[in-house]
Parts: structure tokens; sequence; C-alpha cells
């Protein structure tokens, strides 16, 4: 997208004579919470809604909302929703979802391949954004396969608990739900992933970072710990901390997608050498809190497989800290490869090499400290909520530009 692409290494602002408005519909991580709060400050009317109970199986990983439709009586769940789409439809210009398969304002509707609420939506001459949620948004089995074969020869999918359940990823589910995005999307952030199948470099794709943004202030490297969160650590200790949400529903005895089990086999190899280290282990603590423990890490050491960084890296990245994470910056055209991705700092390794980057980071401070500093100067250039809302100003005027 090359209007994008300028506008990466642009300064010079864009105006547009109509209030830009967007809603976020449905929650992506935290993410669009701080991007709405960041636009707001911009002069945007800007909101996230939410179709979640306060309570639900998801809440650990969001961090607030501007409204919240949910009713557990059905019937007036569904009234919440189409007085909120009566009122929308007029009053903003964009809705950006995420969550695979939910792409319409109504639950109902979200099996439907014409989905009528998005084609009413659409032509009251609004537009619809998208972010993808994870490795199969839009992209087959068989592709994310083959593309992580070509880096370091480990099909990545065979490491995954989703490999065989047709019902989560397969190549026809996939691809089905990528024309469907293709088909009604008129932006799609795909945050990094690999330029494939409909996920791949086109008009309306967005590949750089600019939705999975966060808060400079809450993730900064002179956060302070309650005294309840503090990590009891000797002298010269080397705490490394490693997380899994929802970790009893991602792993079984041979599948773990993070390669947590060579994590954990490296650490306690390297305390047999009579390293100083201790591990910190995290899953299903809310993310408000687990912050306070990446904060104490000397290390953090995000996923060994899939070749993308997630949310665990990019906090850890914004805390100052030093990341190990498995990069494949393959794309089977030179023209695709991202320059957020050349410019990482992370530490890459696989499960056979995270045994040694983490040696090289427990004997070498300084390289922590020069690599945690590189870290942060990262996150802030591409995933700050300043700098995202920046660059997603510029993106929606020009969407915008010629219906002005």
């Amino acid at each position: 997208m090359q209007f994008i692409k300028k506008f990466f290494k642009s300064s010079i602002p864009c105006t547009a004579p109509k209030k830009r408005s967007v809603v976020f519909y449905r929650h992506s991580y935290y993410h669009f919470y701080y991007l709405a709060k960041a636009l707001r400050k911009r002069g945007w009317d800007a909101i996230v809604v939410n179709l979640e109970p306060t309570d639900g199986i998801n809440a650990n990983f969001y961090h607030g909302e501007d409204m919240n439709l949910y009713d557990e009586d059905p019937v007036q769940f569904n009234k919440n929703i189409k007085n909120f789409f009566q009122e929308a439809k007029s009053k903003y210009r964009l809705m950006h979802f995420a969550g695979d398969g939910y792409l319409s304002f109504f639950p109902g509707n979200t099996t439907s391949n014409e989905p009528s609420d998005i084609i009413e939506w659409k032509q009251a001459g609004n537009k619809v954004a998208y972010t993808i949620s994870g490795c199969n948004s839009g992209i087959s089995q068989s592709s994310i396969s083959s593309w992580s074969m070509a880096d370091n020869g480990l099909k990545v999918c065979d490491r995954c608990i989703w490999q065989n359940n047709e019902e989560v990823c397969s190549d026809a589910k996939n691809l089905r739900w990528g024309k469907k995005v293709s088909n009604y999307c008129d932006l799609i952030f795909t945050e990094t992933l690999p330029a494939l199948d409909f996920m791949g470099a086109k008009k309306n794709t967005i590949r750089e970072p600019v939705t999975t943004c966060l808060d400079r202030t809450i993730w900064r490297s002179n956060l302070s710990i309650p005294h309840h969160h503090w990590v009891d650590k000797k002298t010269e200790e080397i705490l490394i901390y490693h997380a899994v949400g929802n970790y009893d529903t991602r792993h079984s005895e041979t599948r773990n997608i993070k390669g947590t089990p060579f994590v954990f086999e490296a650490i306690e190899r390297l305390k047999a050498e009579g390293y100083p280290v201790k591990l910190m282990f995290i899953t299903n603590q809310s993310n408000e809190v687990i912050k306070y423990y990446q904060a104490q890490a000397d290390i953090i050491v995000d996923q060994l497989n899939f070749g993308r960084y997630g949310a665990n890296a990019r906090e850890g990245m914004m805390l100052g800290k030093p990341v190990i994470c498995y990069l494949n910056q393959f794309e089977y055209k030179e023209e695709d490869k991202l320059l957020s991705l050349q410019e990482c700092p992370l530490v890459s390794a696989t499960e056979d090499s995270v045994y040694k980057e983490l040696k090289n980071l427990i004997v070498n401070k300084e390289l922590r400290l020069t690599i945690g500093n590189a870290s942060r100067e990262y996150a802030l250039k591409w995933h700050d909520a300043e700098a995202c809302a920046e660059r997603y100003e510029r993106i929606y005027d020009e969407l915008f530009k010629e219906t002005r």
C-alpha cells in the first residue's frame, strides 16, 4: 500500500474538513482502548464498544471500554445493539472490529456471507476496518506451514494444538474468512503477519504495526511495584520471565506453540551449570498485574516457534527489557519485507538456540542494558499509542479523501 509506506516516513500533517470518527467494535486485547484514547487527544470522536460481560472469560486482557452493550437478557441485548447501530450509522464514519468470524454489529449476523447490517452501514457511506487475530486470520494453514519451513525447516503448525481442529484452523475455514474480509473491509491491519493469501500486500492492507499499541506511561522502566507483587530475588540473581495466556487450553504433552518446555529446560540446564537464574512463569493473570512481574525481570522470553512477536514481547520492549523471541523475516518477495521487523531489537531464538541466547544475556549485563534501551526506543516508535494514532489518522484521511 504505497500511500501507507509514504505516511510512515512523512511528518506533514493531514487535514480533513469533517471530524474524524471511529467506533472500535469488540476488543482487540487492550489495544483499541489505548488507541481510542490517543485519537480523542487528537480531536477524534472515538469509542470502544464491547459486547461481552464485564466478568467474561477474556476480561483479564481488557483495560477498559467506553460502552458495553451486553445484557444477559438476549432480547434486551439485541435491542441495545439495534439502538446503537441506528445511532452509529450517522455518527461514526468508520467501524473497526476485531475477532475472526465477527464481521457484523449483531452476533446473530456473523455467520451470514452477506451481513445485512454491514451492507446497510456501507450503503450509508461508511467504511469498515479489521485487525487480525492471529496466524489463521485469512491465511491457510498450508501457507503458514510452508512459510515457516522456508526459514528454519520447522513446520510451525506441528507445534500448535489447533492444527487438526478444523473448527479453529483449516485451509478452507481460514480462506473462507479471508474472502469475506476482503469483500467487505476497506482496511485490513495485519500487524506484521507475513504477506500470504488474503493478508498479502494489497492496496487496502496495512502490514506495519498500527493498532497493536500500548500506553508508554503504563509500561515504563521506572514502574513502581506494589509490595504484594515483589518477587524475592537474591543478590546477583537473574530473573527470567515467560508467560502464556490460557495455558491449559493452548498446550498438550506434545504441542506447545511458544516452546515453553524448551524455556524451562534451558533454565534448568543453566541452573545446573551454576548460573544464578530464577524463572517467573505467569499464566491466567490480569494483564494489569503481570506488568509488575515483567518490570522486575532481567530477561523476557516470548515465543520460540511462530516467527512473529506478540503482546508479551511488546510489553517487555516498552518496559525497556531485553526480549528473546523467534523472528522469521522471510517473505517470498523482497519488497514485502517489513521495516519494523528489520529494525526490531528482539534477540531471535528457536527451541534449539534459546539456551545459547539466554546464557549470552545472563553473562553480559551491558548487553542486556543496550538491548533494553533499544527495545524501549523501538516500542515508542512502533507501538506507542500516540505514535500509532498519528499513523492511523493518516491512513484514515487517505481512505476518506475521495468522499470528503
